[in-house]
Parts: C-alpha cells; sequence; structure tokens
C-alpha cells in the first residue's frame, strides 16, 4: 500500500466543520477515502489516527446528509407518458 501524503493529511485533520458543511457531496467523499486510507496505514500515531477519525465521522455525516436530502427530492415518474403523474420517491416500497 502507497504512503499517503502527508500535507494532505495535515490539512485534512484541520478541517473545521464549517469547511466541512461547505463541501459538496464528492470533494466530502474523496476526502473521507484519503481518511480511511490514512487510518489503514500502519504506524499512524494514536493522536493523529484520533484527529483523523474524528474528521472522518464529520466527512461520514456530511455524506449521509447529503445523500438523505438527495433522496427526498428525487422523484419517480408514475403513470404514462399521455398522463404522467409524480409521487416521492419510497424506498421501502420502490427499492433502494
Amino acid at each position: 500500500m502507497p504512503r499517503i501524503n502527508e500535507q494532505e493529511v495535515a490539512e485534512l485533520v484541520k478541517l473545521s466543520q464549517e469547511q466541512i458543511d461547505k463541501l459538496d457531496y464528492e470533494s466530502a467523499m474523496q476526502k473521507l477515502e484519503v481518511v480511511v486510507e490514512a487510518l489503514e496505514q500502519e504506524g499512524t500515531p494514536l493522536e493523529l489516527g484520533l484527529r483523523l477519525y474524528q474528521t472522518g465521522n464529520a466527512l461520514a455525516k456530511k455524506c449521509g446528509l447529503a445523500l438523505d436530502a438527495a433522496e427526498e427530492v428525487m422523484l419517480q415518474l408514475r403513470g404514462s407518458i399521455d398522463n404522467p403523474s409524480e409521487a416521492p420517491f419510497d424506498p421501502e416500497k420502490d427499492g433502494r
């Protein structure tokens, strides 16, 4: 496994909640992947690991909220082309 970029990790642990909240889903997920890679590295110091874990939790929450919001807005078209109707997407009924 290749070593992770130490500068990138240093920037990640400095992210504030406000900065995380401003990220779009793709950016947050990309940063979360780097956090996971860093946590999987052998020899990561405990203190750094804890900060990475906290950052990872915040990024995971951001991603989860973005997915929940997308699910809320997603509409499923029902009916025919001549008579379309819209209904909220229900993952229990319509699948996930």
